[in-house]
């Protein structure tokens, strides 16, 4: 969400500011790694590490004609990701000591084994394969991170009785996290490599010391999940951040002048926005790299992944806000096995200029997936509309070679913003599941479908702003719309291209303020003969939603005016859609 439309984002600004990690891109220099005995961090718990390497993972990646993709390395057949993330939230102490809603799957004491077992059964029957967890280290107690040293063996436990449950429902688990634990150990490796030029999620990417805390984790964690038993070969990858991203307003992308040197042990003049560029792109590289690395050392066959969402250029997006995102080098030149991306429908983008801000087009050799994509309330203002944009967005994105599909997410109702799989009637778990589509590539037929014959199609109005044209009206998705910016009357018409029955209208009102508004549609076969069909006469307010129902279809229609007589406010509207057949 996707970004700015969720907790997460808002809850790792909170946390990178307590534990940033750093690091850069390999250059024809490639600097030391920093090791944990060259710090004066309280040291982790002894562990005696397994004399017996870890299992080899099930699914690999590979190439064929050119072209990455998953496999089997058992069956040696492809293997198509589809599933969800499977989210827990609750109440929980930051380590600043504030109050936070935040991730709480595998916190101790919370973790619920028999909800879980019964999640990933349901999925499993569903046909889904793969089921994406996150991992907390942002609390006082109950999470990853052990205030002693190193990890929590309970926490871990937690952690290795889901992936049993997993494996035993041939399910594959993504782990991911925001960041690593903001214990004392953690943050005090973090901190050998500390300086006043690097600020916030800045600091994490572009200092030795987030080098060095990322490695540490990372190998902790498999460390651990090996010496509990945990069925390593029913992880499908390491997922290095859920979604990463730079500070605009934090040092150094804050400064304008003067010389910082970064974890790749080059220097950079933050005066030149080349320089500036050039330090992001070659120092993320080098921070997904090296612990990448990290991680094989303890896990050989592991696949290691990181997730993003959308950057703001070149298609305008998350307008205002001061994180950065930076896609194009990940995908193109850093180590990762695949990567893993974050495109939302209804929420301003197409999937088009999607991908084109994340500049994915033309990668072939390295597999992407859609590790979460998902249905806003906001954007959709029922179950049935958001299945269908979903199923859309799916079959869609085939065409410009994402690999793999989790919703966001399967059951949590703590998100009242979004549709779950299993909201309603369940009907986003209907058109997703791969037991009613075995190829996500494929449009399903169902027969809940609603047809919006008006989207896409040709509008024109009385007058539009220019940053609210017409189209708006009609692009499927709420946060763009037509307005006016004038008070009434005023106008918008749509062509639906030829003759059509209708079965019902629905309106989506934006106003404010809130007052009385009388709305006529008008209807008929040629833009000059047409006929009242219907008038809504009443207080509106910013938000609803208005609908017609005939008792019978209407037929004939190829266009359709909604003409505004009276409104308090200028006259505009979020979306119009009309359904037949």
């Amino acid at each position: 969400m996707s970004a700015g439309r969720r907790f997460q984002p808002l809850i790792q600004l909170a946390f990178v500011s307590l534990i940033a990690v750093s690091c850069g891109r390999a250059t024809s220099t490639t600097p030391p790694v920093p090791t944990a005995s060259s710090t004066t961090a309280a040291s982790p718990p002894t562990r005696t590490p397994s004399p017996e390497p870890p299992p080899e993972h099930r699914i690999g990646v590979r190439s064929v004609d050119g072209v990455g993709e998953f496999y089997d390395r058992v069956t040696g057949e492809r293997f198509i990701p589809r599933g969800n993330n499977y989210v827990r939230l609750a109440e929980q102490d930051s380590p600043s000591g504030e109050l936070m809603f935040y991730h709480s799957t595998f916190n101790v004491g919370l973790y619920d084994s028999t909800l879980a077992e019964e999640a990933l059964r349901r999925m499993h029957a569903d046909g889904y394969n793969i089921v994406r967890v996150f991992l907390n280290g942002n609390c006082k107690t109950g999470c990853i991170g052990d205030p002693a040293g190193g990890l929590s063996e309970a926490y871990i436990a937690n952690v290795v009785d889901f992936l049993r449950k997993a494996k035993a429902q041939e399910m594959f688990v993504i782990l991911t996290t925001d960041g690593e634990p903001a214990t004392p150990y953690y943050i005090g490796l973090l901190d050998t490599t500390w300086s006043e030029d690097f600020g916030g999620a800045n600091s994490s990417y572009l200092r030795g010391g987030g080098i060095l805390v990322g490695r540490e984790f990372w190998q902790d964690l498999i460390e651990e999940l090996v010496r509990q038993g945990a069925p390593l070969d029913t992880i499908f990858a390491y997922a290095l951040r859920n979604e990463l991203f730079f500070e605009t307003n934090a040092p150094p992308l804050s400064l304008t002048s003067g010389v910082v040197s970064t974890a790749n042990g080059q220097a950079y003049e933050m005066g030149s926005a080349e320089e500036r560029q050039r330090m992001l792109e070659e120092n993320l590289t080098l921070w997904i790299d090296q612990i990448r690395a990290a991680i094989l050392e303890r896990d050989p066959t592991a696949l290691v992944t990181v997730g993003f969402f959308v950057p703001q250029e070149p298609n305008p997006a998350r307008i205002g806000d001061t994180r950065l995102v930076i896609t194009a080098p990940p995908i193109w030149d850093s180590q990762a096995d695949f990567i893993d991306l974050h495109p939302y429908p209804g929420v301003g983008l197409d999937l088009k200029q999607y991908v084109e801000n994340f500049g994915m087009d033309g990668m072939q050799e390295k597999p992407i997936i859609m590790g979460e994509f998902g249905a806003a309330r906001s954007s959709y203002t029922e179950e049935v509309a958001a299945a269908r944009a979903l199923h859309d967005w799916q079959v869609e994105s085939c065409d410009y070679g994402f690999d793999g599909w989790l919703l966001w997410t399967w059951d949590t109702e703590d998100q009242a913003g979004f549709y779950d799989g299993l909201a309603g009637e369940g009907r986003i778990d209907e058109v997703l599941a791969t037991v009613h589509r075995p190829d996500p590539c494929q449009a399903g037929k169902f027969g809940f479908f609603e047809f919006n014959l008006a989207l896409g199609m040709p509008a024109r109005a009385s007058r539009s702003l220019s940053y609210q044209p017409p189209s708006g009206a009609v692009d499927g998705s709420t946060s763009q719309w037509w307005g006016a910016g004038a008070f009434a009357p005023q106008w918008i018409q749509i062509d639906l291209g030829k003759p059509v029955s209708i079965a019902f209208l629905r309106l989506r009102v934006t106003q404010s303020p809130a007052g009385r508004t009388l709305h006529e549609v008008w209807v008929g076969s040629a833009s000059d003969q047409l006929y009242l069909l219907h008038t809504f006469d009443g207080r509106t307010a910013d938000g609803q939603v208005l609908e017609f129902r005939p008792e019978t279809p209407v037929e004939d229609v190829r266009y359709i005016r909604v003409l505004t007589g009276r409104s308090p406010s200028w006259v505009g509207w979020a979306e119009i859609e009309v359904f037949g057949q």
